[in-house]
C-alpha cells in the first residue's frame, strides 16, 4: 500500500479579510464609535498570482450618526510612505463631517504601516532623510531582509496598490464609494481610476500631483522660488509682519550666501533615544527644510520669523540660540519622521517611477536658475544612492498616460504649496471634464488636513454626489497671518 501523499497546503484566499486588532489611536482618538480593522490577503504580483502574498492593513471608522449611507469613503494617504492607520485620530477629525454619514475606510498600502511586508526603515538615521548622507548599505540594511524573505520590490508599486484596492472594495460587497485623496494618494486615485473607475461616485484629490512628476521638475522647482516671493510681498503688504521683518525681501540671498562661506554647526539630541550628534549644514540643505516648512499646511505663518533669526544669526548680528535653531532646523517631528512614513516604500516608487522619467544631472543645471531659492543639487539625492543599490525595472510606459474619466471631480490646492504645484492641479482637472478647483490663497501642501473650511466643501461635494461645492468660505481667499515670535513666545528681536 503506498505511503499517504501529503495534503497540498490550502491556496491563499485572495481578497477575503480577516479580524485584526486596531491599533492605539493617534494622539486625537477618533470619536465612537470604535474603530474595527482587518487584513487584506492580496498576490504580491496581480499578474501572477501564484507566489508570496501581501497583507493589506485596512481600518474602518464607522459613521457617527444613524443610517449610514451604501458608499462609504475611501481614504488615500501621501508620502509614498505613509499609513492610513496611523491617522485614525487625525483623519476621523479631519472628515468629521463626511463620517457623520458615512464610514471612513483607512488603508495600509502595501508595504506601510501594518500591512505585511513593512517596507520601513527605523534604523536609518533619520537626518539622513532631511539633510542628505543616505548610504547603499542603509537602502540595502532596511530592503534586504524583505527581498530576502522572497518579495520582489519591483511589486511594491502604485500599480498593484490600485488592484489591492479594487480588491478591498469587492471583499467588501461595494457597488461605489467615494474617494478622497493626498498627495502622492492622488497618483493612486489616478491608477485607480484606470484599473476600477466605474465604482468611484465622487472623487476629491487633496494638494494632488501626477504620475509623470518629480521633485525636479522646472515647474515645481519655479513654485518654490514663486513662494518664497509670495511670501515677501505678503509679509510686507501686513503693517505687523512688515514693522516686525522689515528687511524680509533680501533675507534668502543674504542667508544663502553666508552659510555658503560658514555653515552651520547645531548639536542636536534625538528626542526619541537622547543620543547626540553634531549636523553641519550649509545653504543647500538649509534652502529645502525653509521650502518645506513654507509650503506644508499652515506652516508658512511661521517662515517670516525664521528667515529674519537665520539672517541675522548668519551675518553674526545675532548669537545662535540651539534651541531656536534647532526649532526651525531639527524639530522633534523630523525625528519622528521613520514612525509615520516606510521609507522603503517610499524609495522604491521614487527609484521605479520617477528617477527614470528624467535626466536628475540635466534638471539640477536647469534649476540653477532657481537659485538661492532652491538648491537644486541638494535635491533626490536619496534616489542617486538608492537606486543604484536596487536596480529595480522602470514601471510600464502606461503608468504615465493621463486619466481621463466622467467621475465629479473636486480639486483642492493651496497657493503657498511648494510640494505640489499649483499649475499641476490645472493639467489633471482637463482629464476630469467638469472637475471644480478650489484655491485657498493662505495655505500650502495638504489643504484638507489644514483647514475646516476645506472639510466643509469636500462633505457638501460629497453629499451632492459632485453637484455641489461651496467656495464662500472667507478663510479661502485670506493670505497667511504670519507669526511674529519664535521658540517660547519670545518676540522675533529687530
Amino acid at each position: 500500500m503506498p505511503p499517504p501523499v501529503a495534503a497540498a497546503p490550502p491556496a491563499p484566499v485572495y481578497g477575503s479579510l480577516r479580524p485584526a486588532p486596531c491599533p492605539s489611536p493617534d494622539p486625537a482618538p477618533p470619536s465612537a464609535p470604535s474603530p474595527r480593522c482587518a487584513a487584506l490577503t492580496v498576490p504580491q504580483d496581480w499578474d501572477h498570482a501564484a507566489g508570496p502574498v501581501v497583507d493589506v492593513f485596512v481600518t474602518v471608522l464607522p459613521a457617527t450618526g444613524p443610517a449610514p449611507h451604501a458608499e462609504p469613503v475611501l481614504v488615500l494617504t501621501g508620502g509614498p510612505g505613509q499609513a492610513g492607520s496611523d491617522e485614525i485620530g487625525s483623519a476621523g477629525a479631519m472628515l468629521k463631517a463626511m463620517r457623520a454619514r458615512r464610514d471612513i475606510i483607512l488603508l495600509d498600502q502595501r508595504g506601510t504601516g501594518r500591512s505585511v511586508p513593512s517596507l520601513r526603515c527605523p534604523a536609518i538615521d533619520p537626518m539622513r532623510f532631511w539633510y542628505g548622507g543616505l548610504t547603499a548599505d542603509d537602502v540595502l540594511g532596511c530592503l534586504g531582509p524583505v527581498q530576502a524573505a522572497g518579495y520582489r520590490l519591483e511589486h511594491f508599486d502604485t500599480r498593484q496598490s490600485a488592484l489591492d484596492v479594487s480588491a478591498l472594495r469587492h471583499a467588501l460587497n461595494l457597488p461605489n464609494w467615494n474617494v478622497v485623496a493626498t498627495s502622492y494618494g492622488t497618483i493612486l486615485a489616478q491608477e485607480l481610476v484606470r484599473e476600477d473607475g466605474d465604482a468611484i461616485r465622487t472623487l476629491t484629490l487633496n494638494s494632488p500631483t501626477t504620475a509623470s512628476a518629480t521633485w525636479l521638475d522646472d515647474d515645481r522647482l519655479a513654485s518654490v522660488q514663486r513662494v518664497f516671493r509670495t511670501l515677501a510681498e505678503d509679509c510686507a503688504a501686513m503693517t505687523d509682519c512688515a514693522r516686525h521683518f522689515p528687511s524680509l525681501a533680501g533675507a534668502v540671498p543674504r542667508i544663502a550666501k553666508a552659510l555658503s562661506a560658514k555653515p552651520l554647526t547645531l548639536r542636536v539630541r534625538d528626542p526619541r533615544n537622547g543620543r547626540e550628534s553634531e549636523l553641519r549644514l550649509g545653504w543647500p540643505v538649509i534652502a529645502g527644510t525653509l521650502a518645506f516648512h513654507l509650503g506644508t499646511g499652515a506652516e508658512m505663518v511661521r517662515v517670516p520669523a525664521m528667515l529674519d533669526y537665520l539672517d541675522k544669526v548668519s551675518a553674526d548680528r545675532q548669537g545662535a540660540d540651539m534651541r531656536r535653531l534647532t526649532d526651525i532646523l531639527a524639530p522633534e517631528p523630523f525625528w519622528r519622521i521613520f514612525d509615520h512614513l516606510a521609507y522603503g516604500l517610499n524609495l522604491v516608487i521614487g527609484c521605479r517611477e520617477n528617477r527614470p522619467r528624467i535626466d536628475a544631472r540635466a534638471a539640477r543645471a536647469a534649476g540653477a536658475a532657481y537659485y538661492p531659492q532652491v538648491v537644486a543639487e541638494a535635491i533626490e539625492t536619496d534616489y542617486d544612492i538608492a537606486c543604484p543599490a536596487l536596480k529595480l525595472p522602470p514601471a510600464d510606459p502606461a503608468f504615465y498616460r493621463p486619466v481621463a474619466a466622467n467621475i465629479p471631480a473636486l480639486i483642492l490646492t493651496g497657493v503657498y504649496d511648494t510640494l505640489s504645484p499649483t499649475v499641476q492641479a490645472e493639467a489633471l482637472a482637463k482629464g476630469f471634464g467638469g472637475a471644480k478647483i478650489v484655491r485657498f490663497r493662505g495655505l500650502g501642501h495638504d489643504v484638507l488636513g489644514a483647514s475646516s473650511c476645506a472639510g466643509a466643501i469636500a462633505a457638501r461635494f460629497v453629499e451632492t454626489a459632485g453637484t455641489e461645492a461651496p467656495q464662500d468660505c472667507a478663510d479661502r481667499f485670506l493670505p497667511p497671518s504670519f507669526d511674529t515670535t519664535l521658540l517660547g513666545g519670545e518676540e522675533a528681536r529687530r
